[in-house]
């Protein structure tokens, strides 16, 4: 799966708001990893907007083998190479002033490392869906990849990223709920 590709001007999407209701209903929390739920959660209560897919980000390695855990990086070495399989939120946003508040937001968010932080589109979505986008954390040279071999300098640098990124994201969704 290609995650990246250079962010697209929204275009018209009759039936944006059908589509919202079909995928809130369709949404199962149990499914989401543990430590962004509320994020999803706060997606929920935004009229613009609705999510597709995320991942928290695992990292895995002879230490930690599990590949969906979500354990702190530990049981490590200074040679440890670790399989990163990365973070990001990928939505589907209306065409519309807050929609385009939104995108702002979330490209603004590539502001905290860009070397490590892109907005984008994902072709394969888009192909499926208009107005699909996604936000994620993984080093640029990666960027057009779901996942990557990290040293484990650089992986505990993006685990660091990781968290700061998603508080970020806490942060902004307010201005995006209805009240």
């Amino acid at each position: 799966m290609q995650t990246y590709t250079v962010p697209k001007p929204l275009v018209a999407d009759p039936g944006f708001s059908v589509k919202r209701i079909k995928a809130l209903n369709g949404l199962d929390l149990s499914m989401i990893d543990t430590p962004i739920v509320d994020i999803i959660e706060s997606f929920t209560k935004i009229t613009h907007c609705y999510t597709l897919q995320c991942c928290w980000g695992h990292f895995v390695h002879d230490g930690q083998p599990e590949r969906e855990g979500l354990e702190p990086l530990a049981h490590y070495n200074d040679n440890t190479e670790v399989e990163y399989r990365i973070a990001y939120i990928a939505f589907h946003i209306e065409n519309s002033k807050n929609g385009e508040d939104l995108i702002e937001d979330l490209s603004a968010l590539q502001n905290l490392d860009p070397q490590n932080i892109q907005f984008c589109c994902a072709d394969w979505f888009w192909n499926q869906q208009v107005n699909t986008y996604a936000i994620q954390v993984e080093p640029d040279r990666f960027k057009k990849q779901d996942t990557a071999m990290l040293c484990i300098a650089e992986a505990l640098y993006i685990e660091k990223l990781r968290k700061q990124f998603f508080d970020r994201l806490r942060d902004i969704l307010p201005r995006h709920q209805l009240l």
